[in-house]
């Protein structure tokens, strides 16, 4: 089977299930693993095109969340099988987990895969259950306009000792205003910054007018974390949480 994986999560889903022989491209941000950077690279993530993809002959051709909607739509075409995947809590990246190891014959790894996120997230809450108080955290995905982190990061944030900016479960990333993080007053704050791996600046916090007056910025309570691991709905997510739950844990004992 021929698969184009044109999302990072799903990339690093079909490594974990040992399915990478049939990924015959990705998309440009397909980097982990390691070995996923050898695979060819299609030029973009959101406006890739048919002909461009149809150089390596897909027989499925995997794309997944908002930001791909249309995507999925475009490449439509007979020659293959588009598979849509929009997960928007970790219940629903389980059952992406599992979709992908039922089409592909590997459920078994699949439902492997599946319990030892669980395990790691598990070990992760207990630890957070046993500190001192939980710690309001905001977290931002984009930086212009300021975006708080949707989707199935608030939970990941609960689960590691924080009270995250009150969302509605499954509601994406969307923009807020300064007003409304005043009003939340975080003791924390996580640059996630879509696509810059962990290279985000917090200045990107403590140079913005206003923001620079946030209790958390000006405690040096601002934090910079490599995006993969929260923004792509995959095994990686476990190691977000322990990220989330190290600097809750820091910040109470500092």
């Amino acid at each position: 089977m021929r698969i184009a994986s044109l999302s990072p999560a799903i990339t690093e889903i079909l490594f974990a299930l040992g399915l990478e022989k049939h990924i015959v491209c990705t998309d440009k941000f397909s980097d982990f693993p390691e070995a996923a950077k050898d695979l060819p690279h299609l030029k973009d993530h959101q406006k890739l095109s048919v002909a461009e993809l149809d150089e390596f002959k897909p027989e499925i051709v995997f794309t997944e969340t908002l930001v791909q909607e249309k995507l999925s739509k475009i490449l439509e075409d007979p020659a293959w099988k588009v598979i849509h995947l929009d997960p928007r809590n970790m219940f629903e990246i389980y059952d992406s987990i599992r979709t992908i190891g039922l089409l592909f014959e590997a459920s078994a790894k699949a439902t492997a895969l599946i319990e030892k996120m669980r395990q790691e997230l598990n070990d992760t809450k207990k630890k957070a259950n046993l500190l001192p108080k939980k710690l309001k955290v905001y977290i931002e995905e984009w930086h212009n306009p300021p975006m708080v982190s949707g989707n199935w990061v608030p939970e990941l944030v609960k689960l590691a000792g924080g009270i995250p900016l009150p969302l509605k479960d499954r509601e994406a990333s969307r923009e807020v205003t300064l007003a409304e993080i005043q009003a939340f007053d975080p003791d924390l704050i996580v640059l996630s910054i879509c696509g810059a791996g962990n290279f985000a600046e917090k200045s990107l916090i403590t140079s913005r007018p206003g923001w620079n007056e946030l209790r958390a910025a000006t405690s040096n309570s601002v934090k910079v974390i490599d995006d993969s691991l929260l923004n792509r709905p995959g095994p990686r997510l476990t190691e977000g949480s322990k990220r989330l739950y190290g600097w809750i844990f820091e910040n109470l004992h500092s």
